[in-house]
């Protein structure tokens, strides 16, 4: 049995029904496959992060792999999702300039923010 609480189980609900949303909605634009499996893998990884923070025998388990896995949703998170990622686009890889994916990405990033915390945990703890 877990031991995380039912806090930590509503954000988890929180979070994967907004990334649910994120990918529906990134799946409709041309291109969007690397945004929603972007979304998705991030999300994963979070939810390792959260039931790793609260338990630390799947803290054990992830151990130095939390590195790649942090380095990964970071990347991601804080450069792609800003990007234009549509294969084939001659602005490929280029900064977004709209207000709204700005607003976007920091409102993702507060909301993904606990979950980046969680990681951190489990990295100090597998360092330690």
């Amino acid at each position: 049995m877990s031991t995380l609480p039912w806090w930590g189980y509503f954000y988890i609900a929180i979070l994967g029904l907004l990334s649910l949303a994120g990918i529906i909605e990134e799946l409709k634009q041309p291109g969007g496959q690397l945004h929603a499996l972007g979304t998705f893998i991030t999300l994963v990884f979070i939810v390792i992060f959260v039931f790793g923070f609260f338990d630390n025998q799947i803290s054990e388990m992830i151990g130095l792999y939390s590195i790649p896995m942090l380095v990964f949703i970071l990347l991601y998170d804080f450069v792609l999702s800003g990007r234009n990622l549509i294969l084939g686009s001659k602005n490929f890889l280029k900064p977004l300039d709209d207000v709204k994916s700005r607003m976007d990405l920091l409102t993702a990033t507060v909301i993904v923010a606990p979950g980046y915390i969680a990681g951190l945990i489990v990295l100090y703890r597998a360092i330690v």
